[in-house]
């Protein structure tokens, strides 16, 4: 009985670790698709739903592109906020814009290659606008990946952006 007893604790054992095994993912989770819980994965379900609705793609959220389109953000409330003149604005645009290599912006802080203004991207949190980012639902077709920052700023306005990439 003694005997009998090891064998099953030994086959439970088993059979545990095999069920803990098969229920791993394998570490398969892309890190840059993790949201993080600012309000990004309603953005990204609320832009998909409004792109369902108009017959467009869905898109994926990109942490890696987040981090540009905060950094975008950044140096736009720089510019705004008159700490940088229009020259640094735009050396400080194209240095982060080079890192993307071949990747384009195809929506968001590409507007006519100008410093865009506030009612349209980046806003307010509380005010922004997503109709914005289907203006030319052409362009919105070519995007992959979906970049989502916040930025508080010292007067408690939170500001937000949303940028659309081309990968391909």
């Amino acid at each position: 009985m003694k005997r009998f007893k090891k064998v099953l604790a030994l086959v439970l054992a088993g059979v545990l670790a095999l069920a803990m095994l098969t229920a791993c993912d394998g570490g398969t989770t892309d890190p840059d698709s993790i949201m993080p819980e600012d309000g990004t994965p309603e953005v990204v379900m609320t832009v998909n739903n409004m792109a369902a609705n108009k017959g467009l793609g869905q898109v994926k959220y990109s942490a890696k592109y987040s981090a540009v389109t905060k950094a975008l953000l950044e140096n736009w409330l720089e510019y705004t906020n008159n700490k940088i003149n229009n020259t640094t604005y735009w050396e400080n645009y194209r240095k982060i814009t080079a890192e993307l290599g071949s990747v384009k912006i195809v929506v968001g802080m590409t507007k006519d290659y100008r410093p865009i203004t506030s009612d349209y991207n980046p806003a307010s949190k509380t005010s922004f606008k997503y109709d914005s980012l289907f203006k030319d639902e052409s362009a919105f077709n070519l995007a992959e990946k979906i970049g989502v920052a916040y930025v508080p700023t010292s007067n408690g306005t939170v500001y937000q952006a949303v940028c659309l990439f081309d990968v391909n």
